[in-house]
């Protein structure tokens, strides 16, 4: 309150000294007023939020003192960020940062004043000039990607977006996008998706987003990722040999793992109690054909009217289609014979039985058959044998040093200690 009525009593005495100064003067010009009077009115109606009238008076102070052009500039920079953050005029702020930027290109607050000048540029919802400007910045050159052959399909101010360059971001991205993004409509999908990206990005580096410290740790774990993961195919997965003498050896070695479970494949009739399912099997028993009694008993829509058909019950994997999970019942129905039907037998959705159309045995695949899996797991091994020795060979040179003890000692244990006897 105290600071208020001081700066109050201010702007009165120095308007009244500028009065008596006026008057003093007669019928003559009146004396000139003292610019470091004319500063200290700016400041004091700045102090109390009249900024637009401390700007004039700032103005005023510029015309007629004789500063260095150090003072000027900080002057000016006042002056456009009051009309930016204070009055949000932003011509007359970007106005300001212009003269200042011209008048005093070597000034430390010059380069600020630059980057506000993106902000005057949105406010004014001139965006193509803010992105200009930003670039002027940071010298970000909007066509340091390689810009593509084909034909241009869209330009963002003065950068252009090719075909070939939508091509090779949806090769980029992998098989599935190139699939879903063949044709000419699905491309202009795609296209807009991009220019939305770009024009976002574009919003958030003028925004200085790209300096904010957590987004800028992403980028470098980002940029870190891919940079491994280019050594890594060098060093590593470039380097795997597999020789057709490797995929015998292991397939000899692990021919067990290589065996094509029985399957069984099943048709059902499902009802709702074991009452109904004795009387349907009853009924089939007497000759009843089983595409017949499912369409006429069975509950379950989706295969009524298609004789039941379920699929194949595999063996190893306890998996009946349009049931479940259920070990006990994948059993009995690997254990049925061609044609035979079950006795009623229980799931969680009620009671079924089954009729086994069709009996795959089991089958040791030969190498020929199981040659994609093989090479799959011997390219496996390989890559974690060569994987192994980087990684030791890297630590040794970097001279890397792991302290497993502080971790011990400061992560507590996952162990859980056991109880002593007393406790039980």
């Amino acid at each position: 309150m105290k600071d208020i009525v001081v700066s109050t009593l201010t702007i009165v005495l120095l308007v009244f000294v500028l009065s008596l100064q006026l008057l003093s003067g007669g019928g003559e010009s009146p004396a000139p007023i003292p610019a470091e009077q004319v500063r200290t009115l700016a400041a004091a109606l700045d102090s109390q939020g009249l900024h637009k009238q401390a700007v004039a008076e700032f103005r005023r102070y510029l015309d007629i003192a004789r500063i260095p052009p150090q003072q000027r500039a900080n002057i000016l920079y006042h002056i456009g960020t009051t009309y930016l953050d204070q009055l949000e005029d932003y011509e007359n702020a970007l106005a300001a940062f212009i003269e200042l930027s011209h008048l005093y290109p070597t000034s430390p607050v010059t380069r600020d004043a630059e980057k506000r000048m993106i902000k005057c540029y949105e406010g004014m919802r001139r965006g193509f000039d803010a992105q200009k400007k930003l670039r002027q910045l940071t010298d970000l050159e909007p066509d340091a990607e390689p810009q593509g052959e084909g034909p241009v399909v869209a330009q963002i101010g003065d950068r252009k977006i090719t075909l070939d360059q939508i091509e090779r971001d949806l090769e980029q991205k992998g098989e599935y996008y190139q699939k879903n993004f063949a044709t000419p409509e699905k491309k202009l999908e795609y296209l807009k998706t991009m220019i939305f990206t770009d024009l976002l990005a574009d919003a958030a580096r003028r925004k200085e987003y790209n300096r904010d410290a957590e987004i800028r740790r992403q980028v470098r774990n980002f940029e870190k990722e891919i940079l491994a993961a280019k050594v890594y195919n060098e060093e590593v997965r470039q380097k795997i040999e597999t020789k057709p003498d490797d995929l015998e050896l292991y397939y000899k070695a692990h021919q067990s793992e290589f065996v094509e479970s029985k399957t069984v494949t099943v048709a059902h009739i499902q009802v709702d109690s074991q009452e109904r399912a004795a009387e349907v099997k009853k009924a089939l028993d007497e000759g009843m054909a089983f595409d017949e009694a499912a369409a006429q008993y069975s509950m379950d829509a989706r295969t009524k009217n298609n004789g039941g058909m379920l699929g194949a019950v595999q063996g190893g994997r306890n998996f009946i289609p349009g049931v479940g999970q259920s070990p006990d019942l994948a059993a009995k129905l690997l254990a049925l014979e061609k044609d035979a039907i079950s006795e009623p037998l229980q799931s969680p959705n009620g009671y079924h039985l089954f009729r086994a159309l069709e009996i795959k045995p089991e089958k040791q695949l030969s190498l020929q058959e199981a040659r994609p899996r093989v090479e799959a797991l011997v390219n496996q091994m390989k890559e974690q044998a060569l994987q192994k020795e980087l990684l030791e060979r890297m630590m040794q040179a970097e001279k890397v040093n792991i302290f497993d003890d502080v971790l011990k000692r400061e992560l507590p244990s996952t162990t859980q200690p056991s109880s002593p006897a007393g406790d039980l």
